[in-house]
């Protein structure tokens, strides 16, 4: 940590790491006294009183405009709130390192104790360390990373989002009232929405022209209120081309506006580049509250903002928000899993070795009645057989056509179908197979090392439990989130066997169809990413309608192995539901079938060929389609003399999507499905127990 380097190299005869080196920190002209034109100060007081309101209302747009940073003054935090805040922050960074270290931050995540954005070997580093703390919504907040030394620390903090709360508000119905717009025009966007608390520790350094506290950069967010912890100031922003050193007064915070607001207000506001420099000789410590917008909206100029019909923000700045809310993202939520849980059962593996005998009898919780009670057709002759699709045969010129009519056809009346020839290796599939099969044959305390955390489905164990009384599926699994590559936490990652990791399968980039006819921008394209493709060509519609929602987008991989049961037909593998994502791949680990669809209101057993694929359409596909294509409710049925494993691989959407129909698919101007946010479609999901296709049943309008 930066705090203990600088203790070992502010000696005189000390040097400081190659990495830290910074000349741009002494090569720029910095103005300390800025004459004439001094940083607005906004009275929260006058913009409140009506004698004042509109005066201050002028200055409050000036200052949004000109310079995207103000000091605020009188803004109503109480002293003893702000006083609590500061102490417990000093106290907190002034304890042992070993202390600091238990908050550390784990891997894709920015909460905790550490640094931010750091994402290569070789890139300079920012001489401070950093707590960064999600603050709101409550229950968004991850204790692990809340600090219990000093006690009364998570009082303090807690204290002060809720005293800044109604001031962030307050601040943004002035603003969208000062260009004459409507207060809801910022304040539906902001309100009830994430909020995080950057804690910065700048270290002292004797050659502090040589290092940078904080990069030059503009925040994300929307709007940032910053708190000068102690008397050292350290704060520049760019004035005109050139840096101006900010003094904070005593109780004063300073606020300035980020790149979300600069794009909603069509640039009437200005988020301005900032930066963080070193004191040679004494500590500065900050905390920085970022005011982020509702997750699933799509950021753009506020028709409130455009009176001239001229959007001035560009592609870049929006791409600029996109990829930073990401990274913001990566510690929060991925595809709604990582914000949810579920809660810890016994290792059914485990349990079934206890219970097998003949006069053994099965917990409760595990008895499920409907197991036997419906019928199931174990061979379905004729031309109602589970549809194959040859994908040979879909990138063929000759062959094309006919097999895209099959495709349509399997996922408009099937929802799933056998995927043969699909170009994932042999050799490829035989190592998935025989490290997933050792993984689940170790001794259970060397599972038990990847078990679940709470308010997470990823590790060992199982998911959709969430009350003491639940019946329970007869299977233990291992979830991880395998896209992008960077959103994977390795704690979850099994090094035994060694070559676990190695799952090639998971990112097959390549297709290797024996098809000479097949073009070279074919074989670089994902297999997974062909299916959307020609299901998006079987109904007419561009490719890009479908590949664009899920191309590099998140995918997360279910390893699951069903114990055997002499009672099989009494207990469940997995319970009747519907896939809520785009599309799932299942692979058959052993030669031990059990998933069973719902089809014409009967179960229908499906038997998987020995290197075929399963397909099977999910929720947000079926909306995406306008119902042309379907999800179907399926099972897993355990069998009673031999274990069955298998793998899902499930592919997500855009995180920030909302869910509804895609132009392309309601050509009859019939809406189906009404819209859903696609972070809310999945807490919606990963909040219950599986219960066939209720979720999407829900969001299907009259017709």
């Amino acid at each position: 940590m930066i705090h203990e380097l600088a203790e070992t190299c502010n000696g005189p005869d000390e040097h400081i790491p190659e990495i830290y080196i910074r000349p741009e920190a002494s090569s720029e002209e910095v103005i300390s006294n800025y004459h004439g034109e001094a940083i607005p100060i906004i009275d929260l007081n006058k913009l409140l009183s009506p004698q004042s309101s509109e005066e201050e209302c002028v200055k409050l747009r000036s200052a949004c405009q000109y310079w995207g940073f103000f000091l605020l003054i009188n803004h109503g935090v109480q002293d003893e709130v702000i006083a609590n805040l500061k102490r417990d922050i000093v106290d907190f960074f002034s304890q042992p390192l070993d202390t600091k270290k238990e908050y550390t931050q784990l891997p894709n995540s920015l909460e905790g104790y550490g640094q931010g954005f750091v994402f290569s070997e070789d890139q300079k580093l920012d001489w401070a360390d950093m707590l960064y703390l999600q603050v709101h919504p409550s229950d968004s907040r991850d204790l692990r990373f809340w600090p219990t030394s000093p006690a009364s620390f998570r009082q303090s903090i807690d204290a002060y989002s809720s005293e800044t709360k109604s001031l962030a508000l307050c601040l943004l119905e002035f603003m969208a009232k000062a260009v004459g717009a409507k207060p809801e025009s910022l304040l539906g966007i902001f309100e009830e929405q994430p909020r995080g608390l950057r804690m910065t520790y700048y270290p002292p350094c004797r050659q502090s022209d040589k290092v940078m506290g904080l990069s030059p950069h503009s925040d994300v967010v929307g709007l940032t209120l910053l708190l000068q912890i102690n008397d050292v100031q350290g704060l520049q922003i760019k004035k005109d081309g050139r840096w101006l050193s900010v003094d904070s007064p005593n109780g004063a915070l300073i606020v300035n506006i980020g790149d979300t607001l600069e794009i909603l207000s069509n640039g009437k506001f200005r988020s301005v580049e900032h930066r963080a420099v070193i004191n040679p000789n004494k500590e500065r410590i900050s905390a920085s509250l970022f005011h982020y917008p509702c997750e699933n909206m799509v950021i753009r100029p506020l028709p409130e903002f455009v009176k001239d019909g001229k959007p001035r923000t560009t592609a870049s700045q929006e791409k600029k928000i996109k990829e930073n809310t990401r990274c913001r993202n990566l510690g929060i939520a991925m595809a709604g899993a990582r914000s949810v849980g579920s809660l810890p059962v016994p290792n059914v593996q485990a349990l079934a070795e206890t219970c097998n005998g003949p006069d053994e009898h099965i917990p409760e919780r595990y008895i499920r009645p409907e197991a036997s009670s419906e019928e199931v057709i174990n061979n379905y002759q004729g031309s109602m057989a589970i549809p194959i699709i040859d994908l040979n045969k879909l990138l063929s010129p000759q062959s094309s056509e006919e097999e895209v009519v099959k495709l349509r056809s399997a996922c408009q009346y099937w929802g799933f179908f056998q995927l043969i020839n699909h170009g994932v290796p042999d050799e490829v599939i035989a190592n998935l197979k025989r490290d997933i099969v050792d993984f689940f044959s170790q001794p259970l305390d060397t599972k038990k090392e990847y078990t679940q955390l709470p308010n997470s489905l990823e590790g060992y164990g199982q998911s959709f439990v969430f009350s003491e009384d639940q019946k329970l599926e007869w299977a233990d699994m291992l979830y991880l989130h395998v896209h992008p590559s960077d959103s994977r936490d390795l704690r979850f990652w099994p090094t035994s066997p060694a070559s676990f990791r190695h799952l090639s399968l998971l990112n097959r980039r390549c297709l290797k169809v024996g098809n000479p006819l097949m073009h070279t921008h074919q074989r670089l394209k994902a297999w997974h990413l062909c299916l959307f493709e020609f299901m998006a060509k079987a109904v007419g519609a561009e490719p890009e309608s479908l590949l664009g929602l899920f191309e590099e987008q998140p995918r997360g991989l279910r390893m699951a192995y069903y114990p055997p049961c002499r009672q099989a037909d009494k207990v469940m593998g997995l319970s009747p539901h519907s896939d809520a994502g785009g599309l799932t791949l299942l692979l058959q680990i052993n030669d031990m079938q059990g998933l069973q669809i719902k089809k014409d209101g009967k179960w229908l057993s499906i038997d998987a060929p020995n290197g075929a694929l399963i397909a099977n359409v999910g929720d947000t596909l079926e909306i995406l389609s306008n119902g042309t294509f379907r999800s179907v409710e399926h099972r897993v049925m355990v069998n009673p003399n031999k274990e069955r494993i298998s793998a899902a691989l499930f592919h997500y959407p855009c995180e920030n999507m909302v869910i509804s129909p895609l132009p392309e698919f309601v050509k009859n101007g019939k809406v189906k499905y009404r819209s859903i946010s696609y972070l809310d479609f999945m807490k919606q999901i990963f909040t219950q127990q599986l219960d066939g296709k209720s979720r999407v049943e829900t969001l299907k309008l009259d017709q």
